[in-house]
């Protein structure tokens, strides 16, 4: 018998079942509804519909997880008004459980049960805010603005509450954080997108039947459509390429340096948050991440080694030099520009009594600012003799307190103000990596620690 953990926990099981169960009973009602008799789609927009379904759902591939660009989605929504709620149904279904990729048959099973429900939940949204079905060409501007429009925008909104309750719970489920923490990341990531469906959906669904152009709508809607979905798989596949890459160099400092085992990824959940507070572009937030987990990347320099009790002369030398090592290091990687930028100046203080470049107040790179805020409030949970998953909220709170006097000494007083509204949802997420990996303990000093900055800040090398 094999002894590997199955790929797949028993809450899994029992939600993919539950999924499916909903799935099937709404797909057999769905023909009956709203006026309790069968209601046959059209068959030539229903098949156009469902072939384009099952090749953009093939298309996106990989990166269904990350509720990205989904062509899929708006094929679902334009169907609404063209084939009505037992069409959209039947295309939903054609898209997932006929796909041209070699999915896991539970994986289809899931994302076939969870579109199903989307369609569902969205096509009787459609119906109730009063919908039209069939949409046709009499219909004025003002009609299918008020009655096709404005119910795809609702059904299109009803859609994603149920993607992202559907996807968050199997994630929460894997991962063990809360459905609330899952759900929100979900949102962060589609809610950009979802805005733009309902508009596209409706002029597709305007072309095919109200300007009576039929399937040959799908060149100028569809085609650009696809290809811009298959830009998006590239660009996903570089930034996954970029991640990995990152988290070779990591693994390459955890091993040179047994002090920052897991800490990267500690200082990766809390500048997370941190910048979600602040408000950050995906575009920063992506190249705080890097830098999150590259900020020590310079203490795997040569002659790097854990200090001991008492700094020595050179020991705070090599401390104070791993921020401009890291940049020599890392420097030349086009992805990581900006992050490089935050990985040298992360121990720049806000007073200006930082290193390496002395940089005060708002002249210190945002990221950085960021990053500086996260490192000492992961060194000081780890420092906390009580730190463990159990008893995270009051070591939190400790490590928090701690911090607070040095707004607008060591720390901008923003960044620190963000960090307290995101501590409940930062104790969250770093419960599950303490539960699945507890810190190491520390022995010496840990030169991220608040009071070593100020060490360096007094110019004491004595120590």
């Amino acid at each position: 018998m094999s002894n590997e953990r199955p790929l797949i926990s028993n809450g899994q099981w029992v939600l993919i079942a539950c999924l499916i169960v909903a799935a099937t009973l709404g797909v057999a009602t769905s023909a009956f509804l709203p006026l309790g008799v069968v209601r046959i789609p059209e068959v030539l927009p229903t098949a156009c519909l469902g072939v384009i379904g099952v090749i953009a759902e093939s298309n996106l591939g990989r990166l269904r997880s990350s509720l990205t660009l989904s062509l899929t989605t708006i094929v679902v929504v334009t169907a609404m008004p063209l084939t009505g709620l037992f069409g959209s149904v039947i295309i939903g279904v054609l898209s997932t459980a006929f796909l041209l990729t070699d999915d896991p048959l539970i994986s289809r099973a899931f994302n076939t049960a969870t579109i199903v429900l989307c369609v569902l939940a969205a096509g009787l949204t459609y119906d109730l805010v009063g919908g039209l079905t069939p949409l046709n060409g009499q219909s004025g501007p003002g009609t299918l603005i008020a009655r096709c429009l404005v119910p795809l925008i609702v059904a299109t909104a009803m859609l994603l509450v149920v993607n992202v309750g559907c996807f968050s719970a199997m994630v929460a489920l894997a991962t063990g954080q809360s459905l609330w923490v899952t759900a929100r990341e979900a949102v962060i990531n589609a809610w950009p997108l979802y805005p733009i469906y309902p508009v596209i959906a409706f002029v597709f669904a305007v072309l095919w039947a109200s300007a009576d152009l039929g399937a040959i709508s799908i060149l100028p809607i569809v085609a650009p459509l696809l290809i811009a979905q298959w830009s998006v798989a590239l660009q996903a596949e570089e930034g996954d390429a970029h991640l990995r890459t990152v988290e070779t160099l990591v693994a390459a400092a955890q091993a040179s340096q047994p002090i920052l085992h897991g800490r990267s990824a500690w200082v990766d959940v809390v500048s997370r948050e941190i910048g979600l507070e602040l408000r950050l572009s995906a575009s920063l937030m992506h190249s705080l991440q890097y830098a999150a987990l590259l900020h020590d990347i310079g203490l795997v320099a040569p002659a790097a080694h854990t200090p001991g009790e008492r700094l020595t002369g050179k020991e705070l030398r090599w401390i104070k030099a791993h921020p401009q090592q890291g940049v020599r290091m890392l420097q030349g990687i086009d992805f990581l520009s900006d992050a490089v930028v935050a990985v040298g100046h992360h121990h720049e203080r806000w007073d200006g009594n930082g290193y390496p470049s002395g940089l005060e107040g708002e002249q210190i790179p945002l990221l950085a600012r960021i990053l500086a805020i996260a490192d000492a409030y992961c060194a000081l949970l780890a420092a906390d003799p009580d730190v463990s998953a159990e008893q995270l909220t009051s070591v939190a709170e400790r490590s928090l307190d701690a911090l607070r006097p040095l707004a607008g000494l060591q720390f901008d007083a923003v960044g620190l103000e963000a960090l307290a509204h995101a501590q409940p949802r930062i104790v969250e997420a770093l419960s599950v990596l303490i539960a699945r990996q507890p810190p190491r303990p520390i022995t010496g000093v840990d030169p991220h620690l608040p009071w070593v900055s100020a060490m360096f800040a007094s110019a004491r090398a004595d120590i």
